[in-house]
């Protein structure tokens, strides 16, 4: 049996911290932590040093998974007696049983015959490692809030190339880590309605295929067609790099095949703490000469996917459309 000591305990907040804290670099949820290091080395291990720990654990994972973690289960003052692996009761006659208590996930003493196996400070280490292994995970639908942030539309009929540049400006650094850090994307997609001339319609379709394209933290990828990229929150420069692209096929008429549409991003020289998008509409024709043009509405839309729960929620950065469609 290894001992359970304060430097342990101490490991599994500061490990926690990383994670559910401010952090640094790709860690950190920027969230409030409640478990404390023991601070000293030779002092008893107290229920509440392990339990605060569990709360601070079991906030991370739900808003990882959409549930409580079963791997863990909290401890009674002065009636549980802690080992590496497991833990066994002690009844008011002072008798060892098996511990059969622990709390669900809205705190409610439950009866549990496999407690016991789950409160070994082993399965709180083992529990711990997958948390890191899962830091930017987010269980879209119980922890996360798609919202619409901003958009642009053109009316009139058009061609060669229409830009969309927009910025994306968080509080601070630590503002922008945390949002993408706990799983926040920004997300685009573009329509056409309303078109009838065959090069609208190839718009239409060419756009309609591509679904919705996300940038995370590290990659950019689309839920239908186009190229994404290995080019996220943390791959940027001051220098704009291109994070996806969709070449039209010419769905209506193969004439129209080299229409495209290309995202490009870079964060502001002048502050870090911005991100710039540039959304292209490239309608030139293979010869470079100005075609027939497009015609029905273009709508370009922006949402995010942002960390918002009572387990771990972060602000919403600020939108704002630079240059426009039209």
């Amino acid at each position: 049996m290894a001992e359970i000591t304060a430097a342990r305990i101490t490991n599994l907040h500061e490990r926690i911290k990383l994670i559910l804290g401010s952090g640094a670099g790709p860690n950190g949820y920027g969230q409030i932590v409640e478990s404390n290091p023991v601070s000293n080395q030779g002092a008893f291990i107290l229920a509440e040093d392990i339990n605060s720990i569990y709360r601070d654990m079991i906030n991370v994972r739900t808003h990882q998974i959409g549930i409580g973690s079963s791997e863990i289960a909290q401890v009674l003052q002065n009636r549980n007696v802690i080992a590496d692996d497991t833990s066994f009761f002690v009844n008011n006659n002072g008798e060892q049983s098996v511990d059969n208590i622990r709390f669900d996930t809205d705190g409610n003493q439950v009866t549990d015959p496999l407690a016991g196996t789950l409160k070994g400070i082993s399965d709180f280490e083992r529990l711990m490692t997958s948390i890191e292994a899962d830091k930017f995970l987010i269980d879209i639908a119980t922890q996360g809030t798609l919202e619409s942030s901003i958009t642009d539309r053109l009316t009139l009929p058009w061609n060669g190339i229409r830009t969309q540049e927009l910025s994306v400006t968080f509080a601070d650094a630590d503002h922008r880590r945390h949002f993408f850090n706990t799983g926040g994307e920004i997300r685009f997609s573009a329509s056409i309605t309303g078109a009838v001339v065959p090069k609208g319609l190839d718009w239409a379709a060419l756009l309609s295929s591509i679904g919705t394209v996300s940038f995370s933290y590290s990659t950019t990828t689309s839920t239908g067609a186009g190229s994404g990229s290995l080019i996220g929150n943390y791959d940027l420069t001051t220098a704009y790099q291109q994070i996806f692209q969709k070449i039209g096929s010419g769905t209506i008429n193969s004439i129209y095949n080299g229409n495209i549409y290309t995202i490009r991003a870079r964060f502001s020289a002048l502050n870090p703490n911005v991100i710039v998008f540039k959304i292209e509409f490239n309608d030139i024709a293979a010869d470079n000469n100005v075609d027939n043009t497009v015609d029905g509405r273009l709508d370009s839309v922006i949402q995010q996917l942002r960390a918002d729960s009572v387990n771990v929620s972060v602000a919403s950065p600020s939108y704002f459309n630079q240059s426009t469609l039209a």
